[in-house]
Parts: C-alpha cells; structure tokens; sequence
C-alpha cells in the first residue's frame, strides 16, 4: 500500500452506524470512502502544513497576486500623501496670532472704573466687565499701557517693581482673572514692559544710592553715576540729563524725568533683574510685551556731549536742541533684543503660546527697519513704527491731510521693512493726540479704513473705533501729566492729559465711566453724542463700520497678506490694491481727504496696471449698498468716505 494514502482506522463500523435523520444531512458522513479525506496538496485546504502552504504560496498565481495587492497599496499611499501636500500648498498658510489679529491698545486708568465703590479710576476689574465689548469689534489681543507698581510721577512708567502692579488697578489676583478671562474668549493679552528706567522710590535705586561705601556693593552700578555733570544731554522731558543726589552724592543720569533714574543695562544684575521680570509675566501666562524705549536703552561714553543743531537757539534745554549720537539707537540694542528672542521669549514659545516681541520707539523707518535682527539674529517681531501719528494736526486742531502725503507715510514704511518681515500701524497712542482730532471727526471713519486696511498688523487705541476726541476743556488745575505738569507757558502743548481721557462708554453721568463724582479727568465735552452706546447697531456709524472692517479683514487673505499696490491718483485721495496669491479675488481700497464731493478716474490713470472698468462694492463709510456696482473712470466720493471695491476680472 502507497504510504502516502495509508488509511485511518474507522472508530465506529459501518454496520453500527444509527440511520441519519433529515436533520443530520449537513453533517458529514463517517460511510465515505476513506480516500475522501486523504489532503489534496494541489488546491488551499483547512489543515494544510506548513511546507505545504508554502510550496502552494510560491505557485506564479499568488506571487502575481500577492504583488499586485502590494501595488494597490502603495499606490494608494502615493495618492494620499499626493493629495495631503496638494492641499497644504493650495491651502492659506496658517498665519500666527499676531499676523492675524487686531490689537487694541488700552490705557488701563481711562477704560472702565470697575470698583465698588468706585474711585474714579480705571482698573482690572472694569477691563474684565468690558472683555465682551473687546470681543465683539472682533480683535485678537489687547495691549496693556503700564500696569506695573508705581508713585504715579509718570503714571506707571516710573517703575518701583516690575513683578508687582499698580495698586490703583487692583491686586495681582485680579490682573489674573483678567488675564484668565481674555483667554477664556481667545483673546491674547500684551503688556508694556518697561526696562530703560526705573522710580526713585524703586528699592532697587534705594539700594544702588546705599551702595558706596556699603552693603550693597553689587548694585553699585545698577544705574549711571557720575561726580559732576559730564555733559550736556539733555532729557526727554527738556531740561539736564543728570540730578544730584544728596544721599550717594552724585549725579544720576535720568533720559526722562528726575524721578525715573535710567537702569544700566551693562549690569549683569540689572539684566537679570529684568529676565526675571519677563519670565514671572509669562509663566502667569501673559502673551507678548512691547519693549518701551528701546531705542534709549543703551548710552554711549558719559564725557561726550553731543552736538548742538544750532548754537544760537535759545532753547538749548529742549530735547530737539541736541543731535543724540550717544543717547538714542547706541550700540547693545541689537545685542539685548536678540538674547531675549532667543532666549527667554523662545523658550516659553516652545512651551505654549507664541510670546510676541515687539518693540517701542519713535526713531525714523530707516532705523526701526533693524530691530527686526536678521535671520541668524532675530530680534523683534513687531518694530512699531509710527508714521501714521503724523496725519493730521499735530496739537489736535482738526487739521487736514493730503493723499499724496498718506501715501509717502505708507511707502516710507514698508519700502523701509526688512523682507519677509511683518509691518504694523497704527494712528494714535497714549502720547499723541487723537486721530479724530487731529483730523475732526469727518475722517475718522476714512482713517479707521487706512488702518484696517493696510499690510501688517493694525493696532487701535482705545476710544478711536468711536470717534472719540481730545479733553478739550482741560484746565491747569485739572493736569495729570507730568510733561504738562513741568511747564507754566505752554502746558498745554505738552501735557498727554487730552488724549487720555475717560472711555466714553454712554451719555449718563461722567459717560458711564465711573460711578465716583470725580474721574481722574474730565469728560470730553462732546461724550453725550459720541459714545460706545448711541453707535451700536446704528448703521455707518463709525464703531459699527469699525467693526464691519474688521470682520471683512479677517475673512479675506488679500488683507493679512504684505503685498500692496499702491495707485496713481488725482487730488485728494488715497488708493491701493490689496491681493494674496490664496484668494481669488482682489480688492480696491479708495478713501477720500477732500473736503467736498468729487468723481476720481483711476481707470485711466493705472493703465499700467491694468484695472478693470467696473467693480463690486464691499464695505463703505458712508451710505453706499455693498453689492453696489461703481465705475472707477468716474468714482464719486464724498469728503472722508472710503470704499473697499471688489475688482471685476
């Protein structure tokens, strides 16, 4: 018998078998033959061994078959990850927070008294109660003037501790549920940072004037001493860099007033000091901060003066008198800001949310360009520049401005940027006058237009996306400011008091400010028909195009993109094209500074370009239907209107 087919003994014999019922003819029959369960090697069978499922899987078809399901599979792949890249490179870059936000700048002591009882002055808690209004214009981030512990001489930019707050804002625990609460509505919080100066009442300068002779050796040089007067700089405020100190018996050097002592920056104690400070606001979770004074930071040799513009002005104590060699952008800047990018800012980066870096300085677009470092040394993220601060009048008169001028101030900026860098604007701040007066209220929201508009990051002071304006009723007696508050004269052309005035949030008492008699400065007259409440949902009102811009900026890429065509133009106006390479459409900015209605043909004048005849518009200042179709060889604008207009292709 072939030992192949060796037969299986058979347990039950045939003639014992029980009749199978209907039930039982699925299973299988123990009567066939024996031969019948012998293993077939030449087809897949339940049970085969293992040398047998290997000889049969090396048969041609399975290796054919077997690769072409390796086939399917990689190409599969292929195709996904084909499609994965396609759609990151015809998807928008992610841009960062600050790329995509607005960021409204807030003067903490004029927001909103939130006390009780109320003391007539802005704090924490009334920026918490006020998130939701913040939220609603759309921002991404809020910037913080000075919170820090202070005297008050300069309102928070005399600085006693750079770990501690105002106590006239509230308590630590307090600027952190405000902090907390921003988040909780996706908004970013930036503070002030302020590292050039410090207070006299600073424990830190009590310890440097201790420190001859003393026990405080290491802070000897926190600050810059000298024996006598060793030349002829000149403060920010006017008036000698330098003031005597009867306890060290030397003089300090001081860039602004006599009560802000400059830190030295050389001092590896006062660096420190200062790293420490920025590590115990982020660790808190504060988003980025914005380097006050970056460019007096550094000084250069104390026994050079500096150069005299014209010797025979008698204003030689002024601060405009001196070409400041050695006390402005001096060497170190650039050395500073790249260590804290790289360092402490980078490190929290890597940990969570991005920390921004921006910087503070009134230096010229050629200079403020380098405080971005290079690729190697990156420095700053936003180098604010302030051109757009010199629309207008500069006392806050109502005066007027010319397109030809705006366009200068905007090609001044961004042809001084670095490549690949990021550009912001903004038109006012705490130390100028408000836009709205500057200009008048006509082109506020012509002007709001310019800035939501233009490349880079917007940045708003409070009160502007109203139309507020300048306390115009301001007496001596009434004089917080301390630029105000140093001179008799012409008080009134220093003093920053106007352009700081009380939110103007209804048209009760003290506007819905405080609950206190005496806020801690007058009302702007003019706060009962210009106000946060008589503009909301009242159509083209300046808050609600405000917020209509905003809206349309995020939504469109063509406005968080860099690049801008700026277009010739006839009289007063101001005109631009704003494209991205990852939107379709593109946009026609035209905002009008005439005084009177005039038509304007850029049709004609931009053959170079070319621009269509006809366009779409989008959002206006004025009474103007979006959808509405307009003619750019005959475009029609009213004095302070603006349009944004969809090209037609």
């Amino acid at each position: 018998m072939d030992s192949a087919t060796v037969p299986v003994p058979d347990p039950i014999g045939p003639e014992t078998l029980p009749l199978k019922s209907d039930k039982d003819s699925a299973l299988p029959s123990y009567t066939e033959s024996t031969d019948s369960q012998t293993k077939d090697t030449t087809r897949p069978s339940i049970g085969m061994g293992k040398e047998d499922v290997m000889k049969y899987s090396n048969t041609p078809f399975w290796r054919g078959f077997r690769w072409t399901l390796l086939i399917l599979l990689v190409a599969g792949w292929l195709a996904l990850l084909g499609a994965s890249i396609g759609l990151i490179v015809v998807s928008p870059r992610c841009l960062p927070w600050w790329q995509q936000s607005v960021v409204y700048q807030i003067y903490p002591r004029s927001f909103l008294d939130g006390k009780n009882p109320a003391d007539g002055i802005g704090d924490f808690a009334g920026i918490t109660e006020k998130l939701d209004y913040i939220k609603d214009l759309g921002v991404g981030a809020i910037l913080l003037n000075s919170i820090y512990k202070s005297p008050n001489k300069d309102f928070g930019y005399d600085v006693s501790d750079l770990n501690d707050v105002n106590e006239d804002f509230g308590t630590m625990e307090e600027f952190q549920e405000l902090l907390d609460a921003a988040h909780e509505r996706n908004l970013k919080v930036i503070l002030d940072f302020v590292p050039n100066q410090a207070s006299i009442e600073s424990d830190l300068f009590k310890q440097s004037q201790a420190a001859l002779g003393g026990e405080n050796e290491d802070l000897l040089n926190a600050f810059t001493w000298a024996d006598t007067i060793p030349n002829n700089w000149v403060s920010v405020y006017d008036g000698p860099a330098w003031t005597y100190d009867q306890t060290r018996r030397q003089y300090y050097l001081h860039q602004f007033s006599k009560f802000q002592p400059d830190l030295n920056l050389e001092d590896e104690l006062v660096t420190q000091y200062l790293e420490d400070a920025i590590d115990s606001w982020f660790s808190r979770g504060v988003d980025g901060l914005n380097i006050q004074g970056t460019q007096f930071l550094f000084e250069g040799p104390i026994y050079k003066d500096e150069p005299v513009i014209d010797p025979s002005d008698p204003m030689l104590q002024q601060y405009d008198s001196l070409q400041h060699d050695y006390t402005s952008d001096y060497g170190g800047v650039h050395s500073l800001l790249n260590n804290w990018r790289e360092g402490i800012f980078f490190r929290y980066s890597t940990a969570g949310t991005y920390r921004l870096l921006m910087t503070d300085s009134d230096a010229n677009s050629t200079y403020l360009g380098t405080y971005y470092g290079s690729g190697d040394n990156p420095e700053a993220d936003i180098a604010q520049n302030y051109n757009l601060i010199q629309i207008g009048d500069f006392y806050g008169d109502g005066g007027l401005t010319r397109g030809a001028d705006i366009d200068e101030l905007v090609r001044d900026w961004l042809n001084n940027i670095p490549d690949g860098k990021w550009p912001s604007f903004q038109l006012g701040n705490h130390q100028v006058r408000r836009i709205a007066s500057r200009l008048s209220n006509t082109y506020v929201k012509a002007a709001n237009m310019l800035l939501l508009t233009l490349p880079g990051t917007p940045i708003c002071y409070y009160g502007d996306e109203i139309g507020m304006q300048d306390i115009k009723n301001l007496t001596r007696d009434d004089v917080k400011d301390i630029k105000g508050l140093n001179r008799q004269d012409d008080w009134q052309q220093k003093t920053r008091d106007p352009q700081r005035g009380p939110m103007q949030w209804n048209d009760s008492a003290n506007a819905g400010f405080t609950e206190a008699d005496d806020p801690w400065l007058p009302m702007a007259n003019n706060y009962q028909t210009v106000n946060v409440k008589v503009q909301l949902d009242q159509e083209f009102s300046p808050l609600e195009v405000f917020r209509e811009l905003v809206a349309f900026r995020a939504d469109n890429r063509a406005f968080l993109s860099t690049k801008i065509d700026m277009l010739e133009h006839e009289g007063q106006i101001t005109a631009y094209i704003r494209r991205s390479s990852e939107q379709t459409e593109e946009f026609l900015v035209v905002i009008s500074w005439s005084e009177v209605f005039r038509y304007y043909d850029l049709f004609n004048k931009n053959k170079n370009l070319p621009l269509p005849l006809e366009g779409f518009v989008r959002v206006a200042t004025h009474d103007v239907e979006a959808g509405e179709r307009v003619q750019l060889n005959k475009l029609g604008l009213l004095g302070g209107q603006g349009m944004i207009i969809e090209l037609i292709k």
